[in-house]
């Protein structure tokens, strides 16, 4: 017997309005959650956090996020209030601060955990009854680190965050505080409640198309095979997600704190970032969730902790725009050269190095390669269609891609002239008068241009946002690219950038797929079916290259990811030739050396994998905790990313030899691939120098980096290589560095 389905929206309907009425008596309520916020700071140390703000609770977090992401040397921070308890009994309050802090419950001090100092617990106890009590919490900041974390605990139970919904900015009476925390807690599970309901009826509206489309691939053998390429990337890119959580060991990764801040200031009120917005729109959005749990007081973590489960669902993100690339990738290759061509082209993009790196961590560079290969995917078809509504989402992909990193920019300053170009020329087959005036203000031209303004002006918030939008502009052409230029301006200095780039490009690919890169692009022009198209696919490529490397004078391996998208069509173009005609059996040996270049390939990228997993910063880790004692320290001066993960352990920045010398921590930790950019005439090279050579009176106790898997294959010289070279021009060489811990003498 069929079982009946719930009248779903109807249950919706009943949610909504309770959700609505619930809410509306939320935003009512002159009792609001969190603590007031008082920051106090020399005048030129700098911005001021406006007053009478509310912080739903003290934490690092909401330090940082009140000076919007840029805390100053040194502050002060108080908050105050009133906790509601419901269960009489004996509480524990604790702090864990850098530097000091103080925790007064009904004006009483429990904890006292004042000083300059790094970060450091300290707890207390008082018996509290049944009531609303009074809260005030003091803490100060004098340079070096940032940190503090808040805990109760009733007596016998385990030390957690206080949830924020038990916090109120002034003390009411038992009665008041209790309708406020009624209202604020019943919200959540209406909310949920309403979310599930929603998704299941989506899910039975779904159903039928999905179930159609599982047949139409399971009766399709290039569409089971590009399943099984998507199912296999998928795995690829997952293995590793959680390479140094909680800490973000990724270079360039956005963080909780960037994305709280924006989110924070609602991104407006002067925000702006060196990434643009879309990105921390879609972040956000991952991470509201989590955090709402979290305020719900139904995920008690700690703030490093709830900072690991916020980079995981950021880098499930970039995990799920791979996906998206691969398809994509396919539909670009399948309009171009034929779907078989289009599966090959997902094939080989799945396995570039660059791409299994980035599909793991929290960088915008996968989102945005998402969304220029949708772009790239309307652009093709709307040469071949020259529909109105090709054209304009082509636009909104487009302006989804530079909205997420501004480099995109330079793809698309050639696609105007191909779409006039393509406009003129249907123009004259129609016999048309001034065909190419027609072309130029062509009604699909002028509404992709204005689909681009108003997506832009929307993604920026420009009408509310302005001064952020141009603070973003002015850091983008100017600090944030102008100090990074490597060539000079003269044609040696272009020649050698190109050749840099031909070089960063066949690292990426490994040898195999650059040779069939390389010969679909010449065998895909010299065919005159394909000649065409393959000339529109290579126009992006040509104007990025010169509208934004060659102009800014600088690479980096990331910059060659999206003409790495069309390089992967002309490799899969270039396979397909290869193979034969589709409808005749391939001969063996054909198929013999395709898979061995794609299995060459696979080991050649699977090599990111391994080496996440085995990194040596996990060694080291392992190595140092048991040697160290409560008392001891650990001199550091890199960044943290580059670094182990030292929660817990008293840390010192230390930045000259003289420095070490006196304060002669017990430990010193180095990364030496790191530290062989770093100038030898400066403080930090005599430091490590000093280190090296025995003059800062310690000695190399542990040495490490696990060694490269399957030696015989070579691999990607940043990956496996020596790295002796002092500039870095990979993301790649983050991964597994050489970590020495010196011990004192």
């Amino acid at each position: 017997m069929t079982p009946r389905w719930l009248p779903l929206p109807r249950v919706i309907g009943v949610l909504t309005l309770l959700a609505l009425g619930i809410g509306a008596a939320r935003l009512a309520d002159p009792l609001p959650e969190g603590l007031r916020a008082a920051y106090s700071v020399s005048p030129d140390a700098g911005e001021p956090v406006p007053a009478g703000r509310i912080d739903r609770a003290p934490s690092t977090a909401s330090l940082t996020r009140a000076w919007r992401g840029r805390p100053p040397e040194r502050f002060r921070a108080a908050w105050s209030g009133s906790i509601f308890v419901w269960t009489p009994g004996r509480y524990t309050f604790s702090t864990t601060s850098d530097d000091g802090s103080t925790v007064r419950v009904d004006d009483e001090l429990v904890v006292d955990n004042g000083g300059e100092h790094a970060a450091h617990p300290a707890s207390g106890s008082i018996a509290l009854d049944r009531g609303v009590h009074s809260l005030l919490i003091d803490y100060a900041q004098d340079g070096g680190g940032l940190s503090f974390d808040l805990r109760w605990a009733s007596e016998g139970q385990t030390l957690r965050p206080i949830p924020g919904w038990r916090l109120s900015p002034r003390r009411a009476s038992l009665k008041r505080t209790l309708a406020s925390v009624l209202v604020r807690r019943a919200l959540g599970p209406i909310l949920l409640m309403w979310i599930a309901t929603i998704l299941a009826t989506a899910v039975r509206a779904a159903a039928p198309a999905v179930g159609r489309r599982l047949e139409t691939i399971g009766g399709d053998p290039l569409l089971r095979t590009l399943a099984g390429v998507i199912l296999f990337s998928l795995a690829l890119n997952a293995v590793g997600l959680w390479w140094g959580l909680p800490s973000t060991w990724p270079g360039d990764e956005l963080t909780p704190i960037a994305v709280y801040g924006a989110v924070v200031q609602r991104f407006s009120n002067g925000w702006w970032d060196r990434y643009p917005p879309l990105q921390f729109f879609v972040l956000g959005a991952a991470s509201a969730p989590a955090m709402w749990l979290r305020d719900l007081g139904w995920l008690q973590v700690s703030e490093r902790a709830l900072d690991g489960i916020l980079i995981g669902g950021m880098r499930l993100v970039s995990l799920a725009a791979g996906v998206g690339t691969l398809a994509a990738v396919y539909a670009c290759g399948a309009r171009v050269f034929g779907r078989r061509a289009g599966v090959c082209a997902a094939a080989a993009l799945s396995m570039l190095t660059l791409f299994v790196y980035y599909s793991k961590t929290a960088n915008p560079e996968v989102p945005y390669l998402f969304w220029f290969a949708v772009s790239l995917a309307f652009y093709l078809r709307f040469l071949q269609t020259l529909a109105l509504s090709d054209v304009m989402l082509f636009a909104a992909a487009a302006t989804a891609s530079m909205c997420t990193k501004d480099q995109a920019y330079g793809l698309y300053l050639a696609t105007p002239v191909v779409f006039v170009y393509r406009l003129w020329e249907a123009n004259r087959v129609d016999g048309e008068p001034r065909a190419l005036l027609r072309a130029m203000v062509d009604r699909r031209i002028l509404a992709a241009g204005a689909t681009v303004v108003v997506l832009f002006a929307a993604v920026y918030l420009l009408p509310f946002n302005l001064d952020g939008f141009v603070a973003h502009f002015r850091d983008i052409s100017g600090p944030g690219s102008q100090p990074w230029r490597m060539f000079e301006p003269t044609v040696g200095g272009h020649l050698a950038l190109l050749e840099t780039n031909l070089v960063l490009n066949q690292r990426a690919w490994g040898w195999p797929l650059t040779f069939l890169a390389a010969a679909g692009t010449a065998a895909a022009i010299a065919d005159r079916t394909t000649r065409r198209a393959s000339i529109f696919l290579l126009a992006p490529v040509v104007s990025y290259y010169f509208g934004f490397i060659d102009l800014v004078l600088y690479t980096f391996d990331r910059y060659v990811l999206p003409m790495c998208i069309v390089e992967a069509l002309f490799a899969g173009f270039a396979i397909d030739r290869f193979l034969g005609p589709a409808t005749g059996a391939i001969p063996a040996w054909r198929r013999a050396l395709v898979a061995l270049a794609l299995a060459y390939t696979l080991l050649y990228a699977a090599a990111v994998d391994v080496l996440m997993v085995l990194d040596s910063r996990y060694a080291a880790e392992t190595w140092l905790r048991p040697r160290l004692r409560a008392a001891e320290g650990v001199g550091i001066n890199f960044p943290d990313q580059v670094l182990p993960r030292l929660d817990g352990i008293a840390t010192e920045r230390i930045g000259s030899l003289p420095h070490l010398k006196s304060d002669r921590p017990a430990y010193f930790i180095l990364n030496a691939d790191y530290a062989r950019a770093i100038g030898a005439d400066t403080l930090l090279g005599d430091l490590v120098a000093g280190l090296q050579d025995g003059r800062a009176g310690y000695h190399l106790a542990f040495r490490y980096r696990a060694p490269a898997p399957w030696p015989w294959l070579g691999g990607h010289p940043d990956l496996v290589g020596p790295r002796l070279e002092p500039r870095v021009l990979s993301i790649l060489r983050g991964i597994n560095p050489t970590i020495e811990i010196y011990a004192r003498n």
